[in-house]
């Protein structure tokens, strides 16, 4: 027995916010930004909800997989930037899908956070004995950006992608890599507002970033080592040669490095980070829709995932491909 995808979606906002765009709001260029992260355009949440796009990239992966959504035992959101602070992503959408039972929850593990929801949510499966889930992968990152910062506004964009999981006959999961270290320096971090009450001394909150703040530095140092030490896990675990590589998309001088130092080519790695930017957890399950329907993922490949994000956290995990190829 396995757990597999059997379908997957995603959803973009409307709004295109090319380089251009950025050259009119901060001192930065197209140029620049292309030459040190690859990346062209991202889409922007503007009258669209985060929900929304998570219950359509859920539509569309329920939609290829043929199932009745009745039949969803579990939904796990990756997301650190829900719609609400209570209910979580998950039931927004179990509930803008009208699944009447399932279990739903959030998880957050910064941009690898979609790597960690497909393992919970195999683990949850197999030791629940559910048959079907709902992964998701949504992040709306532009309400936390700082737009006067051009170190890190040009960097980010917002969607949502997801995939159903079903339990069966074929491999689908194979090996799962997970580690995470203290951000003790804090490289990549939100800090939320705190709470006001009558006896709490709140003279300091001002002095509290909330907006996102991250020493590029250090990240791109970190990103480097922690996509290297995955595949090489990943290589170990499996016992087998990863030929194709789906990776967070957060740098293209990162995954580069990676290519290099895994001597895996260039073209064995799905790269869209030109088209949106570093949409946090939704860049895998964006990125694997993607790939597979413009036919770079086939029936039979053996792929790996990677990932790394805040916390810091990373990780990764291999898959059999089982989905007939996209016509």
């Amino acid at each position: 027995m396995g757990i597999s995808i059997i379908g997957c979606g995603h959803k973009m906002p409307k709004f295109v916010a090319t380089n251009k765009h950025l050259e009119e709001i901060v001192d930065t260029s197209n140029e620049w930004i292309i030459k040190r992260t690859g990346i062209k355009q991202r889409r922007l949440i503007t009258d669209e909800t985060l929900t929304e796009l998570a219950t359509q990239s859920s539509k569309d992966a329920i939609d290829i997989a043929q199932i009745d959504k009745q039949d969803i035992g579990l939904v796990i959101a990756a997301t650190f930037t829900s719609d609400t602070s209570t209910p979580a992503l998950a039931s927004n959408v179990q509930k803008e899908l009208g699944i009447e039972r399932a279990i739903p929850m959030d998880l957050s593990a910064g941009c690898t956070g979609f790597i960690y929801a497909l393992a919970t949510a195999k683990s949850l499966m197999e030791s629940l004995d559910i048959e079907t889930a709902l992964v998701i992968g949504a992040d709306y990152i532009s309400k936390y950006l700082d737009w006067e910062d051009r170190k890190t506004c040009v960097l980010f964009g917002d969607g949502s992608g997801a995939v159903v999981l079903k339990r069966g006959e074929q491999k689908g999961i194979g090996s799962i890599y997970l580690n995470g270290k203290p951000d003790v320096e804090e490289v990549l971090v939100i800090n939320d507002k705190q709470a006001t009450h009558p006896w709490r001394d709140a003279k300091h909150d001002d002095k509290r970033i909330h907006k996102l703040a991250m020493k590029g530095a250090e990240v791109y140092e970190f990103a480097c080592g922690a996509i290297v030490e995955t595949i090489n896990k990943l290589k170990e675990m499996s016992g087998s040669q990863i030929k194709k590589i789906i990776p967070h998309q957060a740098n293209g001088r990162i995954i580069r490095y990676a290519s290099i130092k895994s001597k895996i080519p260039l073209d064995n790695f799905y790269i869209n980070i030109q088209k949106y930017a570093n949409t946090s957890a939704a860049t895998l399950p964006i990125a694997i829709d993607e790939a597979w329907k413009e036919g770079w993922l086939k029936k039979g490949d053996q792929i790996a995932l990677v990932g790394f994000g805040a916390g810091l956290t990373w990780g990764g995990m291999t898959i059999e491909w089982n989905l007939p190829n996209f016509v």
